[in-house]
């Protein structure tokens, strides 16, 4: 799924969260343990009943396993804002003008990620493609269009929980899938409008004229017999 626009943190986040959830590929077994067929799992940015909606196939088959995610909600951070009202000063790479960035707002993100699949043997692979590296977190880099010499590490958190739901009350027209839910708070920033830069100061023009007859009141010690008095 590729998203795009203008420097919008929460899509870039959204981006980089269904990055880290990608490429996950499961194997088929037969009754050797050999493995004959790999599978991608598929990942999409939509509600879960939108997915069971969508991707059915030509003879009204759900098209398993399959991965999605949506944003459940979005808060602020108050344990990361910092006490700087001005703002911080930074120089892009290759430029001689300053930037003013003014303090960006700390949010948490949550997603809610459903794994649907046909068979638990699909399931567990996926859920082990994933825990193992997310104890209690990992973290993504991700910059913004306006901001592309400036870098961004995030904690991605997981909640410890994988709710399983097991098909049940099946009928002869109803194919049988497993869901997994889990999810994750995505430790962002929205920065403000991208400020006017300002010139560096890079020379500074003087005239300096070396002398050593300066006058005894100009001295820093008092002169020898001087009457201090």
């Amino acid at each position: 799924m590729n998203i795009y626009t203008y420097d919008h943190e929460l899509i870039t986040m959204t981006n980089q969260f269904l990055n880290s959830m990608s490429d996950i590929v499961i194997k088929r077994f037969n009754v050797h343990k050999e493995a004959r067929d790999q599978i991608k799992v598929r990942i999409v940015y939509a509600p879960k009943q939108r997915v069971l909606a969508d991707l059915l196939d030509r003879d009204q088959n759900l098209q398993l396993p399959v991965m999605s995610v949506q944003i459940a909600g979005i808060s602020r951070d108050t344990e990361r804002v910092a006490n700087k009202i001005l703002g911080t000063f930074h120089t892009p790479q290759y430029s001689t003008s300053s930037l003013h960035e003014r303090t960006p707002l700390p949010i948490d993100v949550k997603y809610n990620v459903s794994i649907m699949t046909r068979y638990q043997e699909d399931m567990d692979q996926i859920i082990s493609h994933l825990i193992p590296y997310i104890n209690p977190y990992f973290v993504v880099s991700w910059r913004t269009p306006n901001r592309k010499d400036h870098e961004t590490r995030s904690k991605v958190f997981w909640d410890g929980n994988v709710a399983i739901q097991y098909p049940t009350d099946l009928n002869a027209a109803t194919v049988a899938r497993v869901v997994a839910e889990l999810s994750f708070t995505f430790k962002g920033w929205v920065f403000q409008s991208l400020p006017d830069s300002i010139e560096n100061i890079h020379v500074i023009e003087t005239n300096l004229t070396p002398t050593n007859t300066i006058v005894s009141e100009y001295l820093l010690k008092p002169c020898v017999g001087r009457d201090e008095t």
